[in-house]
């Protein structure tokens, strides 16, 4: 309870209690055994009502059922609260309300005034609509009752609470495509993901094993034994999809839009590499709010309501910043690993997209590209993309909404070869389509 609520709880108790003393006092004073007997009642019932208002909190037991906890933007799910009074007297009233997360559509009644029997179970059913990504938090019920005259009313909240993930959206993208020709250098290949039969690169003896359509028929002829063509591994398929969430580097003014659209454009590519067939991973400084979800919690008493709500809105951070991966391979639950983390992602306040490579890089596959989605490109990031691609590191850059960015990109890694993409809106997706990235 906070300083003003509870200096007004005591104003008011201190007033009926100098009130009745008066009433009791006049009563005597005018030797009234009415106004004296009434004084009485009413002491007893104000302790009783207090008495069971107190108890009648504690013998409420509530659950709740929430189905489906993962679902896509726009859809519903549904939520049914049980509230049974485990007392052997009757509740004269309860009010029930389950607090819903901020943003969503209620269809239906989250709140109910409730008079229960003794062992009696009321159930509160209604749907929940999420119009966009998140992770949040459903309760916990916030219990409300009192005595018959409105002297006392008393709050109190439940201690269970449930999450639901909305995956973000995606946009189809036709032709993206991240396959790309690694290019000539001292830097070799550390995985044949497959060989391309139209770059022979030399000739060997047969292997047993080794397949028919491989035999080098003239060669052999002129060997007198099967020799085989070898080819160079000169394809590299899928993408590690690095997300920048890093606050600093969103102006505050655009800060919220922009994040959107750069989980967006990293879901998107996702979504078309996992149709793809192609492997696909994930890693990201922004944090992961299921860290800090509590889905028990202590219940709270109060006897005012903003107490509770001031209580129920109170977050925490995490106490350890670890980078978000998702490692990168071909798997069917791949798409939704990445989804539900892009799901779960909140902005990071510390570590920026040059560090989280640095200390990510050596769990980077270079058999695939590295696709960075950021809303700018500083010069330490310049030179971290320049080392990585000197390493053997095939890096993309996908810019999100910011024109001076583009241009500064461009500019700063251009001359290393480097694409550079622009994403203003989601429409953009569709036309982010070269036939092949990094040649």
């Amino acid at each position: 309870m906070n300083i003003k609520n509870y200096k007004d709880y005591i104003v008011s108790k201190l007033f009926w209690i100098l009130l009745l003393f008066f009433t009791l006092f006049l009563g005597f004073l005018v030797q009234s055994i009415y106004l004296v007997y009434t004084v009485y009642v009413f002491l007893i019932i104000f302790v009783i009502s207090d008495l069971l208002n107190r108890l009648w909190l504690k013998v409420v037991d509530c659950n709740r059922s929430v189905t489906p906890l993962v679902i896509n933007e726009g859809q519903e799910v549904d939520v049914t609260v049980f509230v049974h009074n485990k007392f052997g007297l009757p509740i004269p009233w309860l009010y029930a309300e389950d607090i819903i997360p901020p943003g969503s559509e209620c269809i239906g009644k989250n709140a109910q005034f409730l008079m229960l029997m003794p062992n009696e179970m009321v159930t509160i059913s209604y749907k929940l609509r999420f119009p966009r990504r998140g992770y949040h938090k459903v309760g916990p019920l916030m219990l409300e009752t009192g005595d018959f005259f409105g002297l006392q009313r008393r709050f109190r909240t439940d201690d269970k609470q449930e999450y639901i993930t909305v995956l973000p959206s995606v946009v189809y993208i036709k032709s993206f495509q991240v396959s790309t020709r690694r290019p000539h250098g001292p830097i070799r290949v550390s995985h044949k993901i497959y060989e391309d039969p139209t770059r022979i690169y030399g000739i060997r003896e047969y292997v047993p094993g080794d397949p028919i359509k491989s035999i080098h028929w003239k060669v052999s002829a002129k060997a007198n034994k099967l020799q085989v063509k070898t080819y160079e591994p000169a394809t590299v398929l899928g993408a590690t999809l690095a997300l920048d969430m890093f606050e600093d580097n969103y102006l505050p003014q655009t800060r919220e839009e922009r994040m959107e659209l750069a989980i967006t454009t990293t879901a998107s590519i996702a979504y078309l590499l996992y149709l793809s067939g192609e492997p696909v991973g994930l890693v990201t400084n922004g944090l992961d709010a299921s860290d800090t979800a509590k889905y028990q919690r202590e219940q709270q008493i109060s006897l005012a309501r903003d107490d509770l709500i001031l209580k129920l809105k109170e977050e925490t951070r995490p106490e350890h910043i670890s980078p978000l991966m998702v490692p990168t391979r071909r798997s069917p639950i791949q798409l939704q690993k990445i989804l539900e983390n892009l799901a779960r992602i909140i902005p990071n306040p510390i570590v920026n997209m040059t560090y989280l490579l640095q200390i990510t890089a050596p769990h980077i596959p270079r058999d695939n590209a590295l696709l960075l989605v950021v809303p700018q490109v500083s010069d330490d990031l310049a030179s971290m993309i320049e080392n990585l691609k000197a390493k053997g590191f095939i890096v993309n850059i996908i810019i999100i909404k910011d024109d001076n960015g583009y241009q500064e990109a461009v500019i700063k890694l251009g001359k290393f070869g480097i694409s550079v993409f622009h994403i203003q809106h989601e429409q953009d997706l569709f036309n982010i389509a070269p036939q092949k990235i990094g040649v």
